[in-house]
């Protein structure tokens, strides 16, 4: 759970961002889980204040009818809301960082007409293959069918929801340059509870980075750089509702390490594809090249 002060503005922010994306039609979302129903709709002139405050999610891998999980084409993991690189495996990961430049993104016209299309772009702790521990802070970039767009950066740590931060201290705009670091500083050992502290920082845009001290019980058994579409129905179930991606063209991590060093990512097995519902790839990572590579929306 998190301990410690929070900024009212952050959490009256969350408000205002539902509102702006309130239209008079069908939200659409898809759903983790069986794959012969993967598309929960909403009734008629709702909007994201009806359903549930935007909040990232766990991994949730796509599997086959007999739950088997599924491959990318050089053995990539295929998820239904992540996209990126992670590592799992090893354990005792501590520290980490990325950097990216905040991408700008269009409404994408998809086949049902969802209502609000939302990414997010963000490094964490933990989070995969039934890990309930989670500690994540990143950019949110969404849009609507008008045009209008929205940005801004939160965090969050599982089972919490986001909490947004202050966009009138620390404003988000596209082309942003953004560096994020989560490091355990004290109690750092597996499920203990730890001391974290989480930095944005946002090159020649900020004064100050944003820093929060909090704690917090990780598992420590992963680490991830990720662009997600994060949860917006039954976010707390094990079959939540995810948003669609807006097109965002491309986005670059750089400067990744973890426990302050490079790590060597691959392919296989550090990959991650999103896919919709229908098996077309939403969100793609490109190969590593030293301690960056680009996610590319594909659709």
């Amino acid at each position: 759970m998190w301990h410690g002060k929070i900024d009212a503005r952050a959490r009256s922010r969350s408000l205002t961002f539902v509102m702006r994306f309130s239209v008079p039609a069908m939200v659409l979302a898809w759903a983790a889980g069986p794959w012969t129903d993967t598309l929960a709709v909403k009734g008629a002139a709702t909007n994201l204040q009806a359903i549930a405050q935007i909040s990232q999610s766990r991994l949730f891998r796509w599997r086959d009818a007999k739950g088997m999980l599924l491959s990318g084409p050089h053995n990539e993991t295929l998820s239904n809301n992540w996209s990126g690189y992670g590592i799992n495996g090893g354990g005792n990961y501590t520290a980490m960082q990325g950097t990216w430049t905040v991408p700008a993104v269009s409404y994408q016209s998809y086949s049902g007409s969802p209502d609000i299309e939302a990414s997010s772009t963000w490094i964490g702790v933990g989070g995969q293959d039934g890990d309930e521990t989670l500690i994540q802070i990143g950019t949110m970039q969404a849009a609507s069918p008008d045009g209008e767009t929205e940005y801004f950066a939160w965090y969050e740590v599982l089972p919490d929801t986001e909490i947004p931060i202050s966009g009138k201290q620390y404003p988000v705009k596209p082309g942003d340059t953004i560096t994020a670091t989560i490091q355990c500083t004290a109690a750092c050992a597996p499920y203990a509870l730890s001391t974290w502290v989480l930095t944005l920082t946002n090159a020649g845009s900020w004064p100050q980075p944003y820093t929060i001290t909090l704690q917090y019980a990780s598992s420590l058994t992963s680490v991830e750089w990720i662009m997600e579409g994060p949860c917006i129905k039954d976010c707390g179930s094990s079959s939540p509702g995810f948003a669609y991606m807006p097109n965002y063209g491309s986005t670059t991590f750089s400067a990744i390490s973890v426990n302050n060093s490079t790590p060597k990512l691959a392919r296989s097995p550090n990959g991650i594809i999103m896919k919709d519902p229908n098996g077309n790839a939403m969100s793609m990572p490109s190969d590593p090249i030293g301690n960056s590579f680009t996610v590319n929306f594909t659709i």
